[in-house]
């Protein structure tokens, strides 16, 4: 067993006099070297050479639905204080009002495939999760009780379209990288927000109209309730909030660039998700996916 390491250690009597001049100079804990800002700057970066994009976990912006393990107090992903139609941001924990919404920056887009195990049995992520490109459509056949894309090994498939954003702190002094989805009906919002995005306009010095980086606008992520004679369920809204303050938040702009350049070049790669598309049917005890 490796000993802990004593950072409270006093210089023997026969340490060297520069050891202990530099003890001496603590400020804080009886023995220990000054710490500042300037200290904290020059170890910028250190104990994280060897991490690389493909080693971190994007965080994900969720819709919570009443059947999501967030809210839970019996299940072990409970969040605390988390309601369905709450945005939940997987990582930090945090929550967001679905009405209020969250302020995003969207930076890229990424269309997949993901096959799921039939309800009820397999993981609880995806099996695979295919790029837009791929021929896996083609293999499938529709349930025509479903309306899902069946394989022949009794899996399923569905789209995804996958928007990388910036998603701002509730004071807006602060963002964080993260990913939102959207599935199934969902689907239509997704639409909507990339012809959001296609449309908008701006004018050049010179009088000429172009359509700007999709990171050069804000947007409110929000929730509402949606459902039909199987179930109900929550998805996303999204709307425009206009153009970013080019005085006060040039930083963000700055930021999200960087991130798009960043997916463009593929640094970024869609994980599976944790949990699968699962929700009660009003009409019974099972699970079931009524949207």
């Amino acid at each position: 067993m490796e000993k802990a390491l004593n950072t409270n250690h006093q210089p023997t009597a026969g340490g060297s006099s520069a050891t202990k001049k530099a003890v001496a100079k603590g400020n804080g804990q009886a023995g220990v070297p000054a710490l500042d800002s300037a200290a904290l700057e020059r170890d910028a970066g250190a104990g994280l050479s060897n991490v690389t994009a493909q080693d971190l976990t994007i965080p994900r912006l969720k819709a919570l639905m009443a059947q999501s393990h967030e809210c839970n107090k019996t299940k072990t992903q409970y969040v605390e204080g988390a309601q369905p139609g709450m945005i939940l941001n997987t990582v930090t924990q945090e929550l967001y009002n679905g009405n209020e919404g969250a302020t995003v920056i969207p930076c890229g887009f990424v269309a997949t495939y993901a096959e799921w195990s039939p309800i009820g049995e397999g993981s609880s992520a995806p099996e695979h999760i295919y790029s837009s490109s791929s021929d896996i459509l083609s293999k499938t056949t529709r349930d025509p009780k479903t309306n899902k894309d069946m394989l022949p090994n009794g899996n399923y498939i569905e789209k995804n379209y996958n928007f990388l954003v910036l998603v701002l702190s509730p004071n807006e002094e602060s963002a964080q990288e993260a990913l939102v989805t959207f599935k199934s009906t969902g689907l239509k919002v997704g639409r909507k927000w990339n012809s959001l995005m296609k449309s908008q306009r701006m004018t050049s010095k010179d009088g000429r109209e172009y359509n700007p980086a999709s990171f050069a606008l804000k947007y409110k992520l929000g929730t509402m309730q949606e459902s039909n004679e199987r179930g109900s369920w929550t998805t996303f809204t999204i709307n425009l909030l206009g153009p970013i303050d080019t005085d006060k938040e040039a930083e963000f702009y700055y930021r999200a660039r960087d991130f798009a350049s960043q997916i463009k070049k593929g640094d970024f790669q869609i994980a599976r998700e944790e949990e699968a598309p699962q929700i009660s049917d009003k009409s019974s005890n099972t699970k079931e996916t009524p949207f």
